[in-house]
Protein backbone atom coordinates (compact mmCIF):
# COMPACT_ATOMS: atom_id res chain seq x y z
CA UNK A 1 0.00 0.00 0.00
CA UNK A 2 1.28 3.28 -0.76
CA UNK A 3 0.96 6.83 0.99
CA UNK A 4 1.83 10.21 -0.13
CA UNK A 5 3.72 11.62 3.02
CA UNK A 6 6.79 12.78 2.39
CA UNK A 7 10.00 12.13 3.73
CA UNK A 8 9.71 15.30 5.58
CA UNK A 9 6.15 14.25 6.80
CA UNK A 10 7.71 10.56 8.52
CA UNK A 11 10.25 12.79 9.94
CA UNK A 12 7.75 15.39 11.54
CA UNK A 13 5.73 12.46 12.65
CA UNK A 14 8.69 10.16 14.46
CA UNK A 15 9.51 13.66 15.88
CA UNK A 16 5.80 14.11 17.81
CA UNK A 17 6.44 10.76 18.39
CA UNK A 18 9.29 11.26 20.44
CA UNK A 19 8.06 14.11 21.69
CA UNK A 20 4.80 12.61 23.30
CA UNK A 21 6.73 9.93 24.54
CA UNK A 22 9.60 12.33 26.49
CA UNK A 23 6.60 14.23 27.53
CA UNK A 24 5.17 11.50 29.43
CA UNK A 25 8.37 10.19 30.67
CA UNK A 26 8.65 13.54 32.61
CA UNK A 27 5.18 13.59 33.65
CA UNK A 28 4.05 10.02 35.00
CA UNK A 29 8.00 9.59 35.91
CA UNK A 30 10.01 12.15 36.55
CA UNK A 31 7.50 14.73 37.98
CA UNK A 32 5.71 12.05 41.03
CA UNK A 33 9.47 11.42 41.67
CA UNK A 34 10.48 14.89 42.17
CA UNK A 35 7.13 15.58 44.43
CA UNK A 36 8.50 12.20 46.39
CA UNK A 37 11.71 13.69 47.11
CA UNK A 38 10.32 17.38 48.14
CA UNK A 39 7.85 15.56 50.46
CA UNK A 40 10.62 13.21 51.85
CA UNK A 41 12.76 15.79 52.25
CA UNK A 42 10.56 18.04 54.24
CA UNK A 43 9.53 15.03 56.51
CA UNK A 44 13.17 14.08 56.61
CA UNK A 45 13.51 18.08 58.24
CA UNK A 46 10.35 17.68 61.03
CA UNK A 47 12.08 14.63 62.19
CA UNK A 48 15.42 16.12 62.95
CA UNK A 49 13.35 19.15 64.61
CA UNK A 50 11.65 16.65 66.58
CA UNK A 51 14.68 14.52 67.47
CA UNK A 52 16.85 17.29 68.57
CA UNK A 53 13.75 18.96 70.79
CA UNK A 54 13.56 15.14 72.60
CA UNK A 55 17.51 14.89 73.07
CA UNK A 56 16.83 18.17 74.93
CA UNK A 57 14.18 16.64 77.05
CA UNK A 58 16.28 13.73 77.52
CA UNK A 59 19.15 16.09 78.71
CA UNK A 60 16.83 17.97 81.04
CA UNK A 61 14.95 14.51 82.62
CA UNK A 62 17.18 14.21 85.43
CA UNK A 63 15.87 17.94 86.48
CA UNK A 64 12.24 17.42 86.14
CA UNK A 65 12.40 14.40 87.92
CA UNK A 66 13.99 16.00 91.00
CA UNK A 67 11.46 18.75 90.60
CA UNK A 68 8.18 16.37 90.29
CA UNK A 69 9.65 14.64 93.47
CA UNK A 70 9.92 17.52 95.25
CA UNK A 71 6.43 18.99 94.13
CA UNK A 72 4.84 15.67 95.24
CA UNK A 73 6.84 15.26 98.81
CA UNK A 74 5.22 18.66 99.53
CA UNK A 75 1.75 17.91 98.42
CA UNK A 76 1.73 14.68 100.28
CA UNK A 77 2.84 16.97 103.16
CA UNK A 78 -0.57 18.87 103.45
CA UNK A 79 -2.87 16.74 101.75
CA UNK A 80 -4.35 15.45 105.04
CA UNK A 81 -5.86 18.99 104.88
CA UNK A 82 -8.46 19.07 102.35
CA UNK A 83 -11.03 16.27 102.04
CA UNK A 84 -10.62 13.48 99.63
CA UNK A 85 -13.14 13.24 96.18
CA UNK A 86 -16.37 12.63 97.76
CA UNK A 87 -19.21 11.87 95.38
CA UNK A 88 -22.48 13.48 96.32
CA UNK A 89 -24.36 10.90 99.00
CA UNK A 90 -20.63 10.96 100.93
CA UNK A 91 -21.10 15.26 100.95
CA UNK A 92 -24.44 14.39 101.44
CA UNK A 93 -23.44 12.14 104.66
CA UNK A 94 -21.12 14.37 106.19
CA UNK A 95 -23.18 17.41 106.41
CA UNK A 96 -26.04 15.38 107.95
CA UNK A 97 -23.90 13.37 110.58
CA UNK A 98 -22.30 16.83 111.83
CA UNK A 99 -25.95 18.32 112.57
CA UNK A 100 -27.18 15.11 114.00
CA UNK A 101 -24.28 14.45 115.85
CA UNK A 102 -25.47 18.62 117.23
CA UNK A 103 -28.71 17.28 118.37
CA UNK A 104 -29.77 19.52 115.27
CA UNK A 105 -33.37 18.88 112.84
CA UNK A 106 -32.13 19.30 109.41
CA UNK A 107 -34.78 21.45 107.53
CA UNK A 108 -32.91 22.03 104.01
CA UNK A 109 -29.40 20.64 102.40
CA UNK A 110 -28.57 21.98 98.92
CA UNK A 111 -24.71 21.84 97.35
CA UNK A 112 -23.52 21.41 93.30
CA UNK A 113 -21.00 19.04 92.78
CA UNK A 114 -17.88 20.55 90.95
CA UNK A 115 -17.03 19.16 87.21
CA UNK A 116 -13.53 20.99 87.55
CA UNK A 117 -10.58 22.59 89.84
CA UNK A 118 -12.08 25.78 91.43
CA UNK A 119 -10.38 29.18 90.55
CA UNK A 120 -9.64 31.63 93.19
CA UNK A 121 -8.13 35.03 93.59
CA UNK A 122 -6.85 37.24 96.47
CA UNK A 123 -9.30 40.23 98.20
CA UNK A 124 -9.85 42.16 95.48
CA UNK A 125 -8.43 45.73 97.61
CA UNK A 126 -5.14 43.32 99.12
CA UNK A 127 -1.47 43.75 97.75
CA UNK A 128 -1.77 39.86 97.17
CA UNK A 129 -4.72 40.03 94.69
CA UNK A 130 -2.68 42.96 92.45
CA UNK A 131 0.77 40.50 92.35
CA UNK A 132 -1.72 37.11 91.36
CA UNK A 133 -3.41 39.35 88.34
CA UNK A 134 -0.40 40.38 87.28
CA UNK A 135 1.32 36.48 87.73
CA UNK A 136 -1.80 35.04 85.87
CA UNK A 137 -1.37 37.67 82.14
CA UNK A 138 2.23 36.80 82.22
CA UNK A 139 1.19 33.11 82.64
CA UNK A 140 1.71 30.91 79.12
CA UNK A 141 0.42 27.58 79.45
CA UNK A 142 2.93 24.79 77.56
CA UNK A 143 1.86 23.90 74.22
CA UNK A 144 2.36 19.80 74.08
CA UNK A 145 4.11 18.75 70.70
CA UNK A 146 2.80 16.12 68.58
CA UNK A 147 6.34 13.58 68.29
CA UNK A 148 4.69 10.84 66.53
CA UNK A 149 7.22 9.21 64.26
CA UNK A 150 6.19 8.10 60.67
CA UNK A 151 6.57 4.48 60.35
CA UNK A 152 8.48 4.42 57.19
CA UNK A 153 8.51 7.65 55.55
CA UNK A 154 9.77 6.25 52.10
CA UNK A 155 6.43 3.40 51.89
CA UNK A 156 4.51 6.15 53.20
CA UNK A 157 5.62 8.46 50.36
CA UNK A 158 4.96 5.60 47.74
CA UNK A 159 1.98 4.88 48.62
CA UNK A 160 0.05 8.28 48.27
CA UNK A 161 2.00 9.08 45.67
CA UNK A 162 -1.45 9.84 43.41
CA UNK A 163 -3.40 11.67 46.20
CA UNK A 164 -0.03 13.96 46.30
CA UNK A 165 0.11 14.68 42.85
CA UNK A 166 -3.07 16.44 43.53
CA UNK A 167 -2.10 18.94 46.18
CA UNK A 168 -1.03 22.12 45.82
CA UNK A 169 3.05 22.12 45.66
CA UNK A 170 3.18 24.68 48.24
CA UNK A 171 1.60 22.26 50.95
CA UNK A 172 4.11 22.06 53.75
CA UNK A 173 4.67 19.29 56.32
CA UNK A 174 3.77 20.89 59.91
CA UNK A 175 6.79 21.74 61.85
CA UNK A 176 6.61 21.10 65.26
CA UNK A 177 5.21 24.58 67.30
CA UNK A 178 7.75 23.44 70.64
CA UNK A 179 11.33 25.39 70.62
CA UNK A 180 14.06 24.22 72.68
CA UNK A 181 13.61 27.22 74.42
CA UNK A 182 10.13 26.45 75.50
CA UNK A 183 11.61 23.45 77.36
CA UNK A 184 14.08 25.37 78.99
CA UNK A 185 11.52 27.73 80.06
CA UNK A 186 9.48 25.33 81.41
CA UNK A 187 12.20 23.48 83.41
CA UNK A 188 13.32 26.67 84.95
CA UNK A 189 9.98 27.84 85.56
CA UNK A 190 9.11 24.46 87.57
CA UNK A 191 11.29 26.84 90.87
CA UNK A 192 8.38 27.66 93.36
CA UNK A 193 7.25 30.94 92.77
CA UNK A 194 5.51 31.47 89.39
CA UNK A 195 1.54 30.86 88.85
CA UNK A 196 0.41 27.62 88.62
CA UNK A 197 -3.18 27.56 87.50
CA UNK A 198 -5.40 24.65 90.15
CA UNK A 199 -5.37 21.75 89.37
CA UNK A 200 -6.29 19.47 92.34
CA UNK A 201 -8.56 21.27 94.18
CA UNK A 202 -12.15 20.97 93.73
CA UNK A 203 -14.90 23.29 95.82
CA UNK A 204 -18.40 22.23 97.08
CA UNK A 205 -20.27 25.29 97.65
CA UNK A 206 -23.05 24.05 100.42
CA UNK A 207 -26.25 25.81 101.75
CA UNK A 208 -27.49 23.92 105.33
CA UNK A 209 -30.56 24.85 107.30
CA UNK A 210 -30.94 23.28 110.67
CA UNK A 211 -32.59 24.51 113.68
CA UNK A 212 -32.55 23.25 117.51
CA UNK A 213 -31.72 24.89 120.47
CA UNK A 214 -29.45 28.20 120.51
CA UNK A 215 -26.58 26.33 122.31
CA UNK A 216 -26.59 23.14 120.30
CA UNK A 217 -26.51 26.24 116.89
CA UNK A 218 -23.49 27.94 118.01
CA UNK A 219 -21.81 24.42 118.28
CA UNK A 220 -22.71 23.52 114.85
CA UNK A 221 -21.23 27.06 114.13
CA UNK A 222 -17.97 26.49 116.27
CA UNK A 223 -17.69 22.86 114.44
CA UNK A 224 -17.63 23.73 111.47
CA UNK A 225 -15.11 26.44 111.97
CA UNK A 226 -12.94 24.37 113.88
CA UNK A 227 -12.88 21.24 111.14
CA UNK A 228 -9.41 19.43 111.11
CA UNK A 229 -10.03 19.51 107.05
CA UNK A 230 -10.03 22.82 104.91
CA UNK A 231 -13.64 24.65 104.76
CA UNK A 232 -14.73 28.29 104.98
CA UNK A 233 -17.61 29.23 106.30
CA UNK A 234 -19.30 32.36 103.79
CA UNK A 235 -21.77 33.21 105.82
CA UNK A 236 -24.68 32.50 107.99
CA UNK A 237 -28.65 34.21 108.76
CA UNK A 238 -30.72 33.23 111.80
CA UNK A 239 -34.59 32.17 111.66
CA UNK A 240 -37.00 30.32 113.12
CA UNK A 241 -38.92 27.14 112.04
CA UNK A 242 -42.39 25.33 114.20
CA UNK A 243 -42.42 21.75 114.24
CA UNK A 244 -45.90 20.51 114.48
CA UNK A 245 -46.66 17.87 116.78
CA UNK A 246 -50.24 16.07 116.51
CA UNK A 247 -51.45 13.48 119.71
CA UNK A 248 -54.33 11.86 120.09
CA UNK A 249 -57.12 12.43 123.36
CA UNK A 250 -55.07 9.81 125.58
CA UNK A 251 -51.89 12.23 124.46
CA UNK A 252 -50.08 9.69 122.01
CA UNK A 253 -48.13 11.39 118.89
CA UNK A 254 -49.82 10.58 115.70
CA UNK A 255 -47.66 12.64 113.57
CA UNK A 256 -44.36 14.90 113.56
CA UNK A 257 -44.19 17.31 110.59
CA UNK A 258 -40.77 19.90 111.15
CA UNK A 259 -39.72 23.07 109.39
CA UNK A 260 -43.52 24.57 108.83
CA UNK A 261 -44.68 27.96 109.06
CA UNK A 262 -47.73 29.62 110.17
CA UNK A 263 -49.09 26.84 112.26
CA UNK A 264 -50.55 27.21 116.01
CA UNK A 265 -51.84 24.83 119.29
CA UNK A 266 -55.07 23.94 119.18
CA UNK A 267 -57.18 21.44 120.48
CA UNK A 268 -60.18 19.35 118.32
CA UNK A 269 -63.57 18.54 120.06
CA UNK A 270 -62.41 14.95 119.93
CA UNK A 271 -60.09 15.57 122.40
CA UNK A 272 -57.18 15.03 119.77
CA UNK A 273 -54.50 18.31 119.64
CA UNK A 274 -52.44 20.34 118.10
CA UNK A 275 -49.01 21.50 119.98
CA UNK A 276 -46.61 23.66 117.69
CA UNK A 277 -42.88 24.30 118.58
CA UNK A 278 -41.10 27.01 117.88
CA UNK A 279 -37.21 26.31 117.30
CA UNK A 280 -34.25 28.44 116.12
CA UNK A 281 -33.14 28.11 112.92
CA UNK A 282 -29.66 28.58 111.53
CA UNK A 283 -28.46 28.57 107.84
CA UNK A 284 -25.16 28.28 107.21
CA UNK A 285 -23.18 28.55 103.54
CA UNK A 286 -19.63 27.62 103.16
CA UNK A 287 -17.28 25.18 100.97
CA UNK A 288 -15.66 22.59 101.53
CA UNK A 289 -12.54 21.44 99.78
CA UNK A 290 -11.47 18.42 98.25
CA UNK A 291 -8.27 17.45 96.93
CA UNK A 292 -7.11 15.12 94.08
CA UNK A 293 -4.26 13.05 95.44
CA UNK A 294 -5.21 9.64 94.41
CA UNK A 295 -1.47 9.30 92.69
CA UNK A 296 0.35 11.53 95.23
CA UNK A 297 2.23 9.55 98.27
CA UNK A 298 0.92 9.91 101.66
CA UNK A 299 2.26 12.11 104.23
CA UNK A 300 3.91 9.25 106.02
CA UNK A 301 5.44 7.68 102.96
CA UNK A 302 6.68 11.27 102.06
CA UNK A 303 8.55 11.15 105.73
CA UNK A 304 10.06 7.65 105.13
CA UNK A 305 11.43 8.27 101.96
Amino acid sequence: MKTNMTERDKKLLVGMFIGVIIVAIGYWGILPQIKQYKALEAKIQREEAIQKINKTKIINAGTLEVQADDYESRIAERKDEFYPIMNSSQVDRLMTELAVGNNLNVYDLSFNMPSSPTSRVAYKNSSLYTRQQQMMAEYTPSETTDTSSSDDLLAETTEATDSKSKKSDNEKVKMPTETEEDIMAAVMGGIEGGYQPNTDIYAVPITITVGGEIRDLENFIEQINNLDKRALVIGYSWGEFRDVIKRDADGNIISTTAGLTGATSSVAEDGSSVEVITRKSLTVRLEIYMCDTSDVATTTDAESE
